[in-house]
């Protein structure tokens, strides 16, 4: 482990430059909510391996190198092209593409609104709803919640906004992509998305990052998500960048009375990945579902940190990781449940489950129960473990090879979580995303 403090000094000496050209454009309350942020996270810097979350994952391995703001680029191919080829099929849904965190309106198609309903990116949504940007941004991402989010406070340029009102469902789907482009010079980009569903609203939105990078860069991206009363929110992120690549990703968000979150995560490669999920259940009857997949290869390196805290009685959550390792790989699952005194009547149900492809695989597996009430019913567990010999006998003794016994059983434990996809049209690509992951770790499963 070594220091990050002229990483941080660095930040700050682009922050002032950036603040120069910047400032006097933005809105007062956006100016204090970075202001803030810069303060709070020179006062406290970047975590190490002696905070307990960051204990297997040490940011000095990759934030020691210098990575600039990136620019302005365009995409060398046409995202909606790109998709289809990946099995995406985005004709019906809302379009949004950001190029290096920056919005690209000439590859995007946002589908016409119902009266009442926003569906654009962040940074237009400023000049026009500022007041309804301001009641939620930064309440629930809230600079102290880690230096990950602080900095993206800072510089966050862009992102996507949502905005639903009461009674009122978005019909379409929201399809975000994400692409990472560079050339020659290490980037970042900082991603700020906002999803405000009032009062018994729907919407599903998925959040899709894609790299095209010929040099590392890192991504930063904050989505907070206000849900109120009876709100349902089907949300699916599918992180696929390549592995020269840092990505941080967090999902916070807020649940009031009977709202229900759904969050899907599939992680398919980078250098350094963390995704960090945060619900608090704030009222009665909230329910909140969440589920990964990761899978790692050669030295990836895969953190997912998820907290759920019931404030409330009569809430329930349930929580499935699993994770798929190859090579030198390292995985990580620290899931923690936290039951209030006065949440009685909890439903929290935890699991974790890895698979390890070579003996040089790591995984660290940290289920968490901290229970204070004493009317609830909560169960969690973790399982990791390598292929099964008898399974791979039975399949072979019927004229499979080694290989293709492995790629089935390797589909089979990783295609459940594809499965639970409620949205319909994407489990088709993640089935091709999955099996295009088996066939690049070959030697793994040989």
């Amino acid at each position: 482990m070594t220091d990050l403090s002229s990483t941080k000094n660095s930040y700050m000496a682009q922050w002032v430059d950036l603040e120069k050209t910047s400032a006097s454009l933005e809105a007062h309350w956006l100016k204090a909510l970075r202001n803030h942020a810069i303060v709070w996270f020179m006062e406290n810097g970047f975590p190490t391996t002696k905070n307990e979350s960051f204990k297997y994952t040490d940011l000095s391995l990759y934030l020691n190198q210098k990575f600039v703001l990136a620019p302005a680029a365009p995409a060398e191919t046409k995202i909606s092209q790109k998709l289809k080829a990946l099995g995406f099929e985005t004709d019906q849904a809302h379009l949004l593409v950001f190029i290096n965190g920056l919005y690209s309106p000439d590859q995007s198609s946002v589908k016409p609104w119902s009266q009442g309903i926003q569906v654009q990116n962040l940074a237009s949504a400023l000049s026009t709803s500022s007041a309804l940007v301001e009641s939620v941004l930064g309440k629930i991402a809230a600079p102290e919640k880690g230096a990950l989010t602080a900095l993206n406070s800072v510089f966050f340029k862009d992102g996507l906004w949502v905005y639903v009102p009461h009674g009122q469902a978005l019909a379409e789907t929201v399809h975000v992509v994400y692409l990472t482009t560079n050339a020659g010079q290490a980037t970042q980009s900082h991603i700020r998305n906002v999803i405000w569903l009032e009062d018994n609203s729907e919407a599903s939105v998925v959040e899709h990052f894609l790299d095209e990078s010929l040099s590392p860069s890192l991504t930063n991206a904050v989505t907070e998500v206000q849900l109120g009363a009876g709100a349902r929110l089907n949300h699916v992120k599918i992180q696929a960048e390549s592995a020269q690549d840092a990505h941080f990703g967090s999902l916070l968000a807020a649940q009031d009375e009977g709202s229900r979150l759904v969050s899907r995560t599939f992680s398919f490669g980078g250098k350094l990945v963390r995704n960090e999920i945060e619900t608090l259940l704030a009222a009665p009857r909230a329910e909140c579902v969440l589920d990964g997949l990761f899978m790692a290869r050669e030295k990836e390196h895969v953190d997912n940190q998820t907290f759920i805290d019931h404030k409330a009685p009569h809430c329930s959550c349930h929580e499935t990781f699993k994770g798929v390792l190859d090579g030198e790989s390292v995985g990580i699952f620290d899931g923690r449940v936290l039951v209030r005194e006065n949440a009685q009547k909890t439903d929290a149900r935890q699991s974790n489950q890895n698979l390890l492809l070579a003996k040089t695989a790591k995984v660290y597996s940290k289920p968490q129960l901290q229970i204070y009430a004493d009317d609830v019913k909560c169960s969690h567990g973790s399982a990791t473990g390598q292929m099964d010999e008898e399974a791979l006998f039975y399949l072979r003794a019927r004229g499979l090879s080694r290989e293709e016994a492995k790629h089935l059983l390797i589909s089979a434990f990783a295609g459940e979580m594809v499965e639970r996809v409620e949205i319909e049209n994407l489990k088709a690509p993640l089935r091709k995303a999955l099996q295009a992951w088996l066939e690049k770790s070959g030697e793994g499963l040989a």
